[in-house]
Order: structure tokens, then C-alpha cells, then sequence
């Protein structure tokens, strides 16, 4: 994407997250939870960020969004957004898996394995368990929504886990003392590196499917036996 303006957008855990980036380098990241829908205020939220650097909706010439697991609602509202955004302008739009941008930043780690917690609500969590290795991640698990005593047979030494869902397995993972629970800075989607994954979908090919990844069935899909794509 080289020469060209990228806006990356999450809204599937606590935050809405932009990012915007030019000839592949990162402009600006902001973040924020609001009292509002988010679906009242991201076209806004997205005007003032690219107004704020001197650019249009008209003036993006690629899309990236985060496709799940996490939050039900805001993974469709952050879709629809940017599928209507990408067919109205006729750019591309790029899907990256949640847990794949929180394991991210981690990628330097060579021989660690990694595994990012997503709380899932319901006692349950969102994992998938990777391997970094030559500044690269290899996902050795499927994305999956388990209980927290679940997640020991997921763990693979040494191994870092991380995340909104590590309280809730705290308790199951003292007794091992191969793994290294890092708190509080990497439980948000970082811009950068949903940006920066987005970019190299896009040009390797991969990754580029926008079909969300909710981990699980919705609330309405189980009550009333019904599918939702």
C-alpha cells in the first residue's frame, strides 16, 4: 500500500480504535469508550480524525477492520461501517482477526508462545494460542471460546498470557510457573499493529476476508434458532 492512505478501525472489545497511516507508517492512533452507541458515532468519530490531519473519506484509498472474536454488536457495527465506507468509495477493505492484532506486538519474542484473552462474558474467554518466531506468529490453535479452567490445556511453555479475560483464569494459571501473565497495557487493540497487519494482508493476499469471527452463536441466534451471518 505504499503511497497510500490507510485507515484501520476495531470496535470488538471496550474501545472504539483509529488508526491512520500514509506509505505504511502510522500517522495518529486514538482510542476512547463513549456514552454513546457506537453505531451513533463512529461516521463522526472518523470525519473529525481525518479532518484533524487534513483528510476526506474521499482521500482514504484502503479500509482495515478487526473481524472478531470479541463483542457481538460492535464487530457488526465496525462491518457495516466499513463495508458501506468501501463500497461507496470503491477501496479495498482488508478483515484481521482480534486476537491476531493483540498477539501482535509480541512477535519478537522468538520461541515464546503466546496466548491473548479476549472475557468473552458468560465465564467464558476467546483464545487462540501462537508462536513467535523470526519476528513472525505462527496460530497453533483454532479462535475459540472456552472456559477458564480451559485455558491450562491450551498453554504451551514459556508462554505469555495477556489480555481482558486473564482475571478470569488467574486462579488456573498460578501453578504454572511457565507462563508470564502481563496486565492492563495489552488488553486494548493497539492501532499501530492492527494497522500494520491490515497492510500485510494486503499485500501477501492473506487474511483478507471481512466474514466476522464471533467465536460463538448470539443470544438471538440461540433463543430462536436462526443463523446471522
Amino acid at each position: 500500500m505504499a503511497g497510500k492512505v490507510v485507515l484501520a478501525i476495531d470496535n470488538s472489545l471496550d474501545h472504539l480504535n483509529l488508526a491512520l497511516g500514509k506509505d505504511g507508517t502510522l500517522i495518529e492512533e486514538r482510542h476512547g469508550r463513549f456514552a454513546e452507541p457506537t453505531s451513533e458515532i463512529v461516521s463522526l468519530k472518523v470525519r473529525t480524525f481525518l479532518s484533524d490531519h487534513g483528510y476526506w473519506v474521499e482521500d482514504l484509498n484502503a479500509l482495515v477492520v478487526t473481524v472478531g472474536p470479541g463483542s457481538f454488536t460492535g464487530i457488526r457495527v465496525a462491518l457495516a461501517f466499513c463495508k458501506g465506507l468501501s463500497q461507496g468509495l470503491g477501496i479495498d477493505l482488508v478483515g484481521v482477526p482480534t486476537l491476531d492484532v493483540l498477539a501482535h506486538p509480541f512477535r519478537h519474542l522468538d520461541g515464546y508462545h503466546l496466548l491473548p484473552l479476549i472475557d468473552a462474558k458468560k465465564s467464558e474467554v476467546f483464545a487462540a494460542t501462537y508462536r513467535a518466531s523470526g519476528e513472525r506468529l505462527e496460530r497453533l490453535s483454532d479462535y475459540q471460546a472456552v472456559k477458564p479452567a480451559q485455558v491450562v490445556g491450551m498453554l504451551r511453555e514459556p508462554c505469555l498470557v495477556f489480555g481482558t479475560g486473564l482475571r478470569l483464569c488467574e486462579d488456573f494459571l498460578r501453578e504454572h510457573p511457565g507462563t508470564i501473565r502481563v496486565r492492563e497495557e495489552f488488553s486494548r487493540v493497539q492501532g499501530e499493529a492492527l494497522l500494520r497487519l491490515g497492510i500485510d494482508a494486503h499485500s501477501t493476499g492473506e487474511h483478507v476476508s471481512v466474514e466476522p469471527i464471533y467465536g460463538r452463536k448470539s443470544e438471538a441466534e440461540i433463543k430462536f434458532n436462526v443463523t446471522i451471518s
